[in-house]
């Protein structure tokens, strides 16, 4: 599943295909939305030159970058290659022999390592200096593949054994004793819950205002991140791995509940502010759970132009200016 989905990726993202030399070319050039590949028998490597008096005047803008190349060397260099494989696995929760298979089939030219939509054929010298000097893209196209690639499936939720969920009776939460302002916010579902509470991002802390001031809520509760206490809906990504996602708030509007995850907004040029790769597949998941219990539900963001926060209850959407995301204080 995770290899077909990151070979998808690739070939959608770098417009790439069975000519292992024009895809290496391709890669080299990058995309208007996806990084440039290095391809180099040398390890690439950057350093800082310059002088510093103290510790904190260590950095890219007070000293000069220097970028110098080292011969390969597989024993030498074997360790931080196998280190880097296994750091790109985990950005998709495979083991190291799971992720050194998906980078061989897809990139070396060796026999072990079969695979008929093979992209590259390097040598093991070209493939390991690949893999280190691109790690970081590595796993980002690992990452965005799961998140987004052509072959992403969701799991069927008749195939999850679902339990009640109920608000915790009590619950800690920490504050920001240095804020200016402690008000509490009296239509959380917990007494004593202040509006300096962190930790909060900042859509969290809109919508939590908004929340307050808005006739239509009755009450809201923030939920949490993580644990079984939580509440939580199980999808799978596309290296068929379960997982689950915690929507961020459950809301009462009108004697109604509704569940609403939170994400970065919308700059004033209208240019998406959302860093998390996965929230098209929530939003897919969220729809299809609202959808089999009958509830409402969706994703706000905040518009800077318009300085409103915006819901979306259907199909998720990056462009602000679509109809997808509507002025939440219309729709409530």
């Amino acid at each position: 599943m995770a290899l077909k989905a990151i070979t998808e990726y690739l070939k959608t993202t770098y417009g790439i295909d069975g000519d292992c030399k024009k895809n290496k070319l391709r890669l080299e050039t990058g995309s208007k939305n996806a990084e440039k590949f290095v391809f180099s028998e040398k390890i690439e490597k950057t350093t800082l030159s310059g002088e510093a008096t103290v510790i904190s005047d260590i950095s890219s803008d007070s000293l000069n970058t220097v970028k110098f190349r080292q011969k390969l060397n597989t024993h030498t260099h074997g360790r931080e290659f196998h280190n880097r494989v296994g750091r790109i696995g985990l950005e998709i929760g495979l083991e190291y022999a799971s992720a050194v298979t998906i980078l061989g089939k897809l990139f070396a030219n060796e026999g072990k390592f079969l695979y008929k939509q093979k992209l590259l054929e390097l040598s093991i010298k070209e493939w390991y200096s690949f893999v280190i000097n691109n790690f970081d893209a590595l796993r980002h196209t690992f990452r965005y593949a799961m998140a987004n690639g052509a072959q992403t499936t969701t799991l069927g939720l008749e195939a999850v054994s679902e339990k009640p969920f109920f608000i915790p009776q009590s619950a800690l939460f920490t504050f920001d004793s240095s804020s200016k302002v402690q008000s509490e916010f009296k239509k959380n579902v917990y007494t004593g819950y202040l509006s300096s509470a962190e930790t909060r991002s900042a859509p969290e802390k809109l919508f939590e205002r908004f929340c307050e001031s808005s006739s239509a809520v009755d009450w809201w509760y923030k939920n949490g991140d993580k644990g079984d206490e939580y509440f939580s809906i199980v999808y799978v990504d596309n290296s068929n791995r379960q997982k689950l996602f915690y929507p961020d708030y459950i809301v009462s509007v009108h004697g109604e509940p509704w569940i609403i995850e939170t994400k970065g907004g919308f700059d004033r040029t209208g240019a998406s502010e959302d860093i998390d790769e996965f929230s098209s597949k929530k939003c897919e998941v969220l729809q299809k759970y609202l959808k089999k219990h009958n509830l409402h539900g969706g994703f706000v963001r905040y518009d800077k132009s318009s300085m409103e926060l915006l819901i979306c209850t259907g199909e998720y959407n990056d462009d602000v200016h679509s109809n997808a995301w509507k002025v939440l204080k219309d729709e409530w």
